[in-house]
């Protein structure tokens, strides 16, 4: 029977360490999406989306309000992007964490709404999955999203096997970089392991948000 106490009030997220391409049968092979890192917790009562920073980012995203109807005792990780042009835009999700005015929370997330692309699911009703390996997570992660039903929650496709190939079309694409990720890892909060590898594409400029820091919220 699910455990029917509350989730942690926060999860420090897995960190990656840095790597170059390669190739394995052993590793997904994932977009690194150029968002904000956020997990979210529902609760029986509700649902808050939280970032790395442990800033409760709940309200700068109304346009995900259906995350309240996932099954309660459910906390996914993902990225919250907003696109432009079919791509990742920065500076656009980070401008979400600096409006305070309700009026102008919600014309943005009319006008620019915001894509929650997970890619680890890390509690189901109420128990815990993050010692379970990455490919069992996925698998449940596969089914709380099909279950949802909603565009704005899509999972990181990725892919076993041909790394250096992948990289190479990320970089084709313009976009950020690649995490691979060990098929058999626990999930371990707050830990920079190298089970989890990002390769960034080098050669891309550093994006820069109006001289702020990366870490928007």
């Amino acid at each position: 029977m699910p455990n029917s106490s509350p989730l942690p009030a926060f999860i420090r997220p897995m960190l990656a360490k840095p790597g170059r391409p390669f190739d394995s049968q052993e590793h997904l092979f994932e977009v690194k999406w150029d968002g904000i890192r956020a997990t979210v917790y529902v609760e029986r009562d509700g649902y808050r989306i939280m970032s790395r920073q442990r800033q409760v980012m709940t309200d700068r995203f109304p346009e995900l309000g259906f995350l309240a109807d996932l099954r309660a005792g459910t906390v996914l990780d993902g990225e919250l992007v907003v696109t432009q042009g079919g791509k990742p835009d920065f500076a656009l999700v980070a401008a979400r964490c600096q409006f305070r005015a309700e009026h102008k929370i919600r014309t943005h997330a009319r006008t620019g709404p915001a894509t929650y692309i997970v890619f680890d699911q890390l509690f189901d009703g109420y128990r815990s999955l993050m010692d379970q390996p990455l490919m069992r997570r996925r698998e449940t992660l596969a089914r709380t999203v099909a279950r949802a039903g909603q565009e704005p929650l899509i999972v990181s496709a990725g892919i076993v096997g041909p790394g250096t190939a992948f990289y190479q079309q990320v970089v084709r694409e313009q976009l950020e970089g690649v995490v691979a990720k060990r098929l058999t890892s626990r999930y371990l909060p707050g830990r920079r392991s190298d089970a989890w590898l990002k390769i960034k594409w080098l050669a891309r400029p550093p994006p820069d948000f109006a001289g702020q820091p990366r870490a928007a919220c």
